[in-house]
């Protein structure tokens, strides 16, 4: 059995990628470990605007799923770019 991504997720994944990639997460992560919570807490923000936090909620609560293929692509992408903080706890 092959399990592939269709269209939507590919491009979700893309979207995601564009995002972290535009913030810079790198310089984010430098200043997380330096003490300055800033740019991680509005990286953080951007997220939550962007719906990932509510792919595992159901609909009848607020969220966007649950959404496990989703969730998983969300997973890869901000492990990808390093994205600081509580992402496994949040998600």
């Amino acid at each position: 059995m092959r399990f592939l991504l269709d269209d939507e997720q590919r491009e979700f994944a893309r979207s995601l990628d564009a995002m972290l990639t535009a913030v810079g997460t790198p310089s984010v992560l430098r200043a997380w470990a330096a003490g300055d919570r800033g740019p991680g807490r509005a990286l953080w923000g951007r997220l939550a605007d962007a719906g990932v936090f509510a792919l595992a909620v159901p609909e009848a609560y607020g969220g966007l799923g649950p959404l496990p293929v989703e969730l998983a692509v969300a997973c890869v992408e901000l492990g990808r770019h390093a994205v600081p903080g509580p992402v496994a706890e949040t998600l």
